[in-house]
């Protein structure tokens, strides 16, 4: 074990809970896995504990995002990384299976999770822990409850009724938790908990009201959560915002409900909020990002939940009023058949660029990253055989994106000329995928980021930028000289990206950040107008984005006859920045730059 190592776990810790209280769950789970790689050095003191704790944490994230499957299987990894772990530990196992069965519409098995969950924290010795699993159970009950009350027709009174005093009682064990802490440990990490458990049952409870036909009840209910918000924890922000709006909504107040709707809310919106629980399309802006860069449907495609997937259609139907109610305000007589046309076109787009958030979250979370954060000297190689290897895996990504090409330097060099990809020149990394297949790939790739000066071609007549190239390329090897040059090879859009079929130019375009992320380096070639091309902006941020997370990639700048480092503090405004084809291309600058997010920042 390195000596620094529990330090250096310590700060992940903090750090990761310091992106809990501010909703960053992509952020969080990538602290977590590298404090798990920590406690797998050999003599990491209490590993099996810690370990423990990490996987529930990982589960309660997958649990988030709505990936169930995910959080089931790491909740059982948590059982098992230490059998001798206490009652309350093992009710709070028992608390997420049972959200997990109740957003899948599961009801009574989720009631009899939470029963199981309060029963065993009540049979713990007394603490602040097991208070707060019980509180936890009671309230998560009383949504069982009241969801089971909801299936019949008329709904049950019985367990309307019961829904109600579980949900009152776990406001005031929320409350009475909040005060014993404030004397007891004013720090514990269970008084902010409590806060948002007040907050949630109060919210829930205005489901009740309006079940029970009591709406200006369920108003006051709201209004009281929002005056107790401590906005801290913008995900309860969003949630609470959404429930504020249903309770105005069904008392007839319209404007107000759409006012708490659309209103800015932190990392997670009310039409976020939309995804996970029952609520309604009444012109709420579902076109809208959170901090992550997801919108309600990244989200609704994203989760396993079923609400989630019921939700799709409906918000598919506020996306097209919007967007036709847009186009209708750009292009005034425009025909009718036409603005349906170009609807159609944008909503195809939204939903491919939603199932290409599913795909990139897979393959950077689960395949990519882990090697990522090895930083080990073979790191590159073992990245370009990962993902040829998932595309092989699997006939859904190998249609959502392209494989991994270069250009060997020498074959580019002897060219004369940037080639095309019908050039013949590009290789494919890894063809066939198997164990000895690699063992003639060019060690070293360079990725160049330039801008096309010829129009509708990269290179003008004089060759300018293939010499450029060049020219980088020598200084690069100068200055590396453990990069062989007959190891070496180059990639370059023009050659890398299928630049003939439409379908696989698009497949080239979605996967150039799991491009750049397999090139051990980029070269911008640097000119008066370099910094103002969204394209070129875009590449440098995201390696700028693998730069600062794992130090193992390398940025130059190649300008004015020579090389140098880049400039990694310079600041980017993409959305003001040039592009040739505005409206064809600025969809996919935007997604590409929501994608610089899922490389993440470890080390932030």
């Amino acid at each position: 074990m390195a000596p620094d190592s529990v330090q250096e776990y310590q700060k992940l810790i903090v750090k990761a809970n310091d992106y809990h209280k501010k909703a960053l769950w992509q952020e969080k789970l990538r602290l977590l896995q590298e404090a798990l790689a920590i406690c797998e050095e050999p003599g990491f003191p209490e590993a099996e504990v810690r370990r423990q704790e990490l996987f529930y944490d990982v589960a309660g994230i997958w649990r988030r995002l709505g990936q169930y499957d995910r959080a089931k299987k790491w909740l059982q990894q948590s059982l098992e990384a230490f059998p001798g772990a206490s009652s309350s530990f093992r009710a709070s196992i028992l608390g997420e299976l049972g959200v997990m069965a109740r957003h899948n519409n599961r009801f009574l098995e989720a009631q009899e999770a939470f029963r199981e969950q309060g029963r065993l924290a009540r049979d713990a010795p007394p603490s602040v822990e097991a208070d707060a699993e019980i509180c936890r159970a009671i309230g998560n009950e009383g949504m069982s409850t009241y969801n089971l009350s909801q299936q019949t027709q008329p709904n049950d009174a019985t367990l309307l009724a019961t829904a109600f005093t579980q949900l009152r009682e776990r406001i005031t064990r929320a409350r009475d938790l909040q005060q014993r802490l404030l004397t007891e440990d004013p720090q514990s990490k269970y008084a902010a908990m409590a806060k948002s458990w007040e907050i949630i049952g109060m919210d829930r409870l205005t489901l009740c009201h309006i079940a029970a036909g009591e709406t200006a009840d369920a108003v006051h209910v709201a209004e009281e959560s929002q005056r107790r918000q401590t906005r801290e924890d913008p995900t309860v922000t969003g949630f609470s915002k959404f429930f504020y709006g249903n309770a105005l909504w069904h008392n007839g107040q319209r404007d107000e409900a759409l006012e708490q709707w659309n209103a800015p809310s932190g990392t997670c919106s009310s039409p976020m909020a939309f995804c996970k629980e029952p609520g309604k399309d009444a012109g709420v802006n579902f076109d809208s990002y959170d901090e992550q860069g997801f919108s309600a449907l990244d989200h609704a495609v994203l989760s396993d939940s079923p609400d989630a997937r019921e939700a799709i259609p409906i918000i598919e139907e506020a996306l097209r009023k919007a967007l036709r109610r847009d186009i209708e305000s750009d292009y005034p007589g425009m025909p009718q058949e036409d603005i349906g046309r170009k609807v159609d076109e944008e909503i195809l787009i939204r939903k491919r660029q939603a199932e290409l958030r599913r795909q990139y979250r897979t393959i950077l979370q689960e395949h990519i990253r882990p090697e990522l954060r090895t930083k080990s000297s073979g790191s590159f190689r073992k990245l370009r055989t990962t993902y040829a290897r998932f595309l092989s895996e699997d006939t859904k990504e190998r249609r959502m994106f392209s494989s991994f090409h270069y250009v060997k330097y020498t074959d580019f060099m002897r060219h004369g000329k940037l080639p095309i990809s019908t050039s013949g020149l590009t290789k494919q990394f890894a063809d066939g995928v198997g164990e000895t297949a690699a063992t003639d790939e060019d060690d070293f790739i360079i990725f160049f980021s330039y801008r096309w000066v010829g129009g509708i071609v990269p290179d003008d007549d004089n060759g300018t930028q293939w010499c450029r190239m060049m020219s980088a390329v020598q200084e690069f090897l100068e200055v590396n000289p453990h990069v062989q040059p007959d190891r070496l090879g180059l990639w370059l859009d023009y050659a890398c990206i299928d630049q003939e079929n439409e379908q696989e130019k698009e497949r080239g375009v979605d996967a150039l950040p799991l491009a750049v992320t397999q090139c051990n380096a980029m070269i911008s070639l640097v000119d008066g107008t370099y910094y103002e091309r969204a394209w070129c902006v875009v590449e440098v941020m995201l390696m700028r984005a693998l730069m600062e997370s794992y130090g193992l990639h390398q940025w130059w700048e190649h300008s004015n006859g020579s090389l140098k480092k880049g400039e990694a503090d310079c600041v980017f405004d993409v959305s003001s920045l040039k592009l040739t084809k505005e409206k064809l291309d600025r969809p996919k600058i935007d997604f590409l730059m929501r994608q610089s997010k899922l490389l993440g920042r470890d080390n932030a």
